[in-house]
């Protein structure tokens, strides 16, 4: 790279990092729709979610998610309703995954994953067709990673900076408690939706996970009918 090159990355940072360090007392004093409008507006939306996607964790709060962002340290046995869930699953995402194994990996995981944080198994499909389309490798252009585009910041600050969020059961993981997460606080599926995607009084993103919800249900309802 050429010394004119490296200066002006080195200028950009510099005008990112001074923008961001500029903006950190409006953020911490704004209200929690506010900080998800202004990642929405400015171009330091990848810097401001980076840097502070969890600073208005209350302690409690953060305590919880760092719990539920744990693996479990013992799964159950697979039973007969597991079992009939996990085929009714695999054939609902089944046009999504080319592939019949991974099919039933992203099934198993998501039905154990709605057992444990409870949540619908429809929603939580609902979200990984809006977010990733079932592609597990994928990565915005924003940094989120994995099948419900999950941002590192939530690993680096409250899980293991060793989880792989390219991982089926880790992402699923992730997502699941992050939604539970946003559940709990605002006790509203179409605003946990929201936050859970970065637009907090807005309300494109949860019409189309709950399009996808309802469709996914129907699909179900099919499929046991």
């Amino acid at each position: 790279m050429s010394w004119y090159g490296t200066r002006h990355k080195s200028l950009l940072a510099m005008v990112l990092v001074l923008g961001f360090l500029a903006s950190l007392p409006f953020w911490l004093k704004s209200t929690s729709e506010d900080r998800q409008h202004l990642t929405e507006r400015t171009a330091a939306r990848q810097l401001v979610a980076r840097n502070v996607g969890v600073l208005d964790l209350l302690p409690e709060e953060r305590a919880t998610l760092q719990r539920m962002l744990q693996p479990d340290r013992h799964t159950s046995e697979t039973d007969y309703e597991q079992l009939v869930w996990i085929k009714d699953l695999s054939h609902t995402i089944r046009p999504w995954v080319a592939d019949d194994r991974e099919a039933e990996v992203i099934a198993r995981w998501v039905y154990h994953y709605s057992r444990r944080f409870n949540l619908s198994p429809e929603l939580i499909l609902a979200v990984i067709a809006v977010e990733s389309r079932f592609d597990h490798f994928a990565v915005s252009n924003v940094g989120a990673v994995g099948l419900m585009q999950v941002m590192p910041f939530w690993k680096e600050k409250l899980g293991s900076k060793d989880d792989n969020l390219l991982n089926i059961e880790t992402n699923i993981r992730y997502g699941c408690a992050i939604l539970r997460h946003y559940l709990d606080r605002y006790h509203s599926l179409e605003r946990a939706l929201a936050a859970y995607n970065g637009s907090l009084g807005r309300k494109k993103y949860p019409a189309k996970v709950l399009k996808a919800m309802r469709r996914f249900k129907a699909e179900s309802k099919t499929t046991t009918g």
